[in-house]
């Protein structure tokens, strides 16, 4: 049943949604990293990324108060990006290394800030626009980071204390 919500407006909650839902992943997924992370350096890194995918999301979610009106309410199964399928039951995927999770991360970012440049326009409102922009702008600044990231993993440290048990089970 569709309800009273115009097509545009419609167009403009789901990609906020889709948007919300991705920094949500985001979010969870810098979270599990931070938990797992040994390396001090490591863990300050995915801290901060960790807080900005938090920071995003509240903004978003201001946005669709402002635009949308309500409760956000049910966000889709699928965010911005693939990294909500390397959570299983609450854990990470077990088998990867930091390389894979910072090419997932890397993934992740570029894909955000395509999404946030393409959709920037959904709404005929320069502020809208300003502030997609601006997540575009910071998404793309995660990627740099994670790219630099990857570099220095060429051998240098881990994030993680590989032991006995697998590295990624609680």
């Amino acid at each position: 049943l569709r309800g009273t919500m115009s097509d545009s407006k419609e167009k403009v909650a789901q990609v906020l949604k889709v948007a919300i839902k991705g920094e949500e992943d985001g979010f969870y997924f810098y979270n599990l990293l931070y938990e797992k992370a040994v390396n001090q350096d490591a863990r300050r890194k995915l801290e901060t990324l960790r807080d900005d995918e938090a920071r995003h999301k509240a903004t978003l979610i201001e946005m669709y108060q402002k635009y949308i009106g309500g409760e956000v309410g049910q966000l889709p199964a699928k965010g911005l990006t693939a990294l909500a399928e390397v959570f299983r039951k609450g854990h990470l995927e077990e088998r990867k290394t930091e390389m894979d999770f910072i090419n997932l991360a890397i993934e992740a970012e570029l894909a955000a800030t395509k999404y946030y440049q393409e959709q920037k326009n959904v709404v005929g409102d320069p502020f809208f626009s300003a502030v997609f922009d601006q997540l575009a702008e910071e998404e793309h600044r995660h990627y740099e980071l994670l790219m630099a990231e990857k570099d220095a993993l060429g051998g240098n440290y881990f994030w993680f204390e590989y032991g006995d048990t697998s590295p990624l089970e609680h």
